[in-house]
């Protein structure tokens, strides 16, 4: 077999791969685990078994991968938003805008609901989801809190401990309503009210007076 033989084999089996995974995401986040069964994710495929048994050994290892694979998506969509801007309360509010617009989406839900069912059981799964989507979203927002730490509009402290608390206060009105059933649709005036609120506790706590809406000097 040639080189661009076995490159097109394994460029087509990575495809089969990622839609093998695609296809258990959506029956896992639908039926959860004990719902889901690598029968229906075969049919879903169209085709057998014996297929989804050479990439897994077991629906186990599927499951791991197919969280994996979803919080690194999550991770991702949350970050969007999270962009430096010289005026510190115009980048918080942006990123409580899109943190609150990611978490109550129905997918973003779906996957915490199958994580938490699923803890006892895959305690690693957890610890995967939490590696991939939190962990590595406050370190990002830490990096941005420190720089505005070291030019003064934020009083100076634990960057990453910052960051955990805004992430906390935008799970507030919207999560809770859109985690509990309360509501099926978080209209947008609703998300933002709650990120201008999260702002201004965040600044309340962190902030410099004075200097809370200031722009950094040109050297950061």
């Amino acid at each position: 077999m040639s080189r661009r033989e076995a490159g097109r084999r394994e460029s087509r089996r990575l495809e089969r791969r990622k839609k093998i995974i695609q296809t258990a995401q959506e029956q896992f986040l639908q039926n959860g685990f004990s719902g889901t069964s690598m029968s229906q994710i075969a049919e879903r495929l169209g085709g057998s078994k014996a297929t989804l048994w050479t990439y897994f050994s077991s629906k186990e290892e599927l499951f791991r991968h197919v969280v994996s694979a979803a919080s690194m998506e999550l991770q991702r969509e949350l970050t969007v938003g999270l962009e430096q801007s010289d005026i510190l309360e115009e980048t918080l509010l942006r990123f409580c805008r899109q943190f609150i617009e990611s978490v109550v989406s129905q997918r973003a839900l779906a996957l915490r609901h199958v994580v938490a069912a699923e803890t006892v059981r895959f305690p690693e799964v957890a610890q995967i989801f939490f590696r991939n989507a939190p962990a590595r979203l406050h370190d990002l927002l830490a990096t941005i809190l420190e720089t505005h730490m070291r030019s003064g509009n934020l009083r100076s402290g634990d960057a990453l401990e910052a960051a955990q608390v805004l992430t906390s206060i935008c799970h507030g009105n919207c999560f809770r309503r859109a985690a509990f059933g309360l509501s099926k649709n978080v209209e947008a005036h609703e998300i933002r009210a709650d990120a201008r609120l999260a702002v201004d506790v965040f600044l309340r706590a962190y902030g410099c007076p004075g200097r809370m809406s200031g722009r950094l000097s040109a050297k950061e």
